[in-house]
């Protein structure tokens, strides 16, 4: 006989109830979050998964040919987005833009190229400062090919930039390390990359570029990944899929991240991917920046984010820096 009937027998707490109670709470604190910082929490945990991509090519080394491994990882970055493209698969391939379609695939393939290639031999403390100054060409093809107008800040901001790049590639007796050069190139490319999306945005679905792109690519690299192809180990396979689902997860988490905050708000996190890739060169290659670096990245750090707040200030939409491969 129940002595209290008007409460109810009360039910045992298990692991799944407090797992549902968990994600409803994380659900609910997700959707009352200021925009800004689930902004902010999307772009640091791309800033991670970019870093384990990284982490993950400069592992493999030259083990696998760079052509194959950018086939592999296109690859699979392509299943990954199929549900973006399979509900309209003849609108995606709808372009009014072609030539500018192939260019910004060339960029691309040329971005991640060349800054794989220099993840690949150079500290990733260095690739990634260096990488920084994608946003420092960015303003000058903006100048040159879209006739933006630039104030004495910003080409100030970009000098002192430039001077960073300079002091971390080290001009010496010896001359400029070539992978160093490579990073430099890869930058190149990747402001392109962020130009011809500029323009292409405003009339072209994502979807579309994302699908040039992968054929651009396969395009262009088919042929030397057969030739040259390199049968990976089960351990190689491994990490292989690691650069393609890490570096599809952080399109997408940098993508929201810019949709959901503000660009003005995010620019002074950038500085973050380089903590990442710097903690990871050291604990995973022992790769410990020296001053030159350091200097180096503070300068070219330091002025990719003023260019970005000045832009976010006068209501000009410039891409956030691309990290290589991107």
């Amino acid at each position: 006989m129940n002595d209290f009937p008007d409460i109810p027998p009360s039910r045992p707490v298990t692991l799944r109830s407090r797992l549902d109670r968990a994600q409803r709470d994380a659900i609910g604190w997700w959707s009352l979050a200021p925009a800004n910082l689930r902004g902010s929490i999307l772009l640091i945990s791309a800033f991670i998964a970019f870093g384990i991509m990284v982490t993950a090519i400069k592992g493999l080394g030259t083990a696998i040919p760079l052509p194959q491994l950018l086939v592999v990882r296109q690859v699979i970055m392509t299943i990954l987005l199929l549900p973006l493209f399979l509900p309209d698969i003849g609108g995606a391939l709808r372009t009014n833009h072609m030539p500018l379609q192939i260019l910004r695939g060339l960029c691309s393939l040329g971005s991640m190229l060349f800054g794989f290639a220099a993840v690949q031999h150079i500290p990733l403390a260095d690739a990634t400062a260096i990488g920084f100054s994608q946003i420092l060409f960015v303003t000058i093809l903006a100048v040159l090919i879209l006739k933006e107008k630039v104030g004495p800040h910003r080409w100030a901001a970009t000098a002192v930039g430039f001077l960073g790049v300079l002091i971390m590639l080290r001009p010496g007796e010896e001359g400029f390390d070539h992978y160093a050069i490579y990073a430099v190139i890869g930058a190149v490319f990747s402001s392109g990359v962020a130009i011809t999306v500029r323009v292409l945005s405003h009339s072209e679905r994502t979807a579309t570029i994302l699908l040039y792109q992968a054929m651009v690519l396969f395009a262009a690299l088919i042929v030397p990944t057969v030739l040259n192809w390199v049968w990976p180990t089960p351990a190689q396979w491994m990490a292989l899929i690691v650069i393609g689902v890490t570096g599809t997860a952080g399109q997408f988490l940098l993508t929201r991240a810019y949709q959901v905050g503000e660009a003005s708000a995010l620019a002074p996190l950038d500085f973050i991917r380089l903590i990442v890739n710097t903690v990871l060169g050291i604990v995973i290659f022992s790769e410990l920046p020296d001053s030159a670096t350091l200097v180096g990245a503070v300068l070219v750090v330091g002025s990719t984010v003023y260019v970005i707040r000045r832009n976010a200030k006068k209501g000009r939409k410039v891409p956030p820096p691309q990290p290589p491969g991107s």
